[in-house]
């Protein structure tokens, strides 16, 4: 199948997605969002359980995720996140991605349904946090927490890098920023590994 037969079938797809998130709107929990300030062109206040239940419906595909990213669409975000294909999510797609974050959630729910599962994710991820761009920080330090948790833990140069990153974004002005960087933090502090390295406690002096 040629590329342009393989676009069209994508937008088919990605249509027939859209038009079902109609059906699934709550209003309520859609309104709370744009009272607290989302900035969605659309926001059908869709739940995470139930996106994950639609995107069952269909199989991973590169196209249709590239299709639904492009809409400035809460829903359709999300669904580009469940049905990108981790091995086609290159590196430069990847970037180009981060460079188009609007919100928070997307870029916490970025970092949970798709980033922290790419064999790149810690080079991106420290990457993200050594920039200026909020999201992009957001977006890093959450993927290193996911990436911690599992139990993979960064070498003594890597960890000593970030937490010169850490300390820096504790004393930033953004305060989603320094609780996703503090959260990090904590992460670490609960891995077994570290729990009686010297090194480590001399890396946390100054952090509480």
């Amino acid at each position: 199948m040629d590329q342009s037969s393989q676009q069209l079938i994508a937008h088919d797809i990605a249509r027939d997605i859209r038009s079902r998130f109609r059906t699934r709107m709550d209003g309520v929990i859609s309104q709370n969002m744009r009272q607290k300030g989302s900035e969605y062109r659309i926001n059908w206040g869709i739940s995470l359980l139930h996106l994950r239940d639609l995107a069952a419906d269909y199989a991973p595909d590169l196209h249709v995720a590239l299709e639904l990213w492009n809409d400035n669409v809460r829903e359709s975000k999300i669904m580009a996140l469940l049905l990108m294909p981790v091995k086609e999510f290159t590196p430069d797609i990847a970037t180009l991605w981060t460079e188009t974050l609007q919100t928070q959630e997307i870029a916490e729910m970025a970092a949970m349904l798709l980033y922290q599962h790419l064999p790149f994710a810690p080079e991106m991820a420290y990457r993200l946090i050594s920039g200026i761009d909020p999201l992009r920080q957001i977006l890093g330090y959450n993927i290193l927490s996911r990436i911690i948790s599992q139990g993979s833990i960064p070498d003594a140069r890597g960890l000593e890098e970030l937490m010169d990153q850490i300390r820096l974004a504790l004393r930033e002005d953004n305060l989603s920023v320094r609780h996703a960087a503090y959260n990090c933090f904590v992460k670490l502090g609960a891995c077994d590994k570290l729990a009686d390295s010297p090194y480590w406690h001399t890396l946390c002096q100054g952090i509480e």
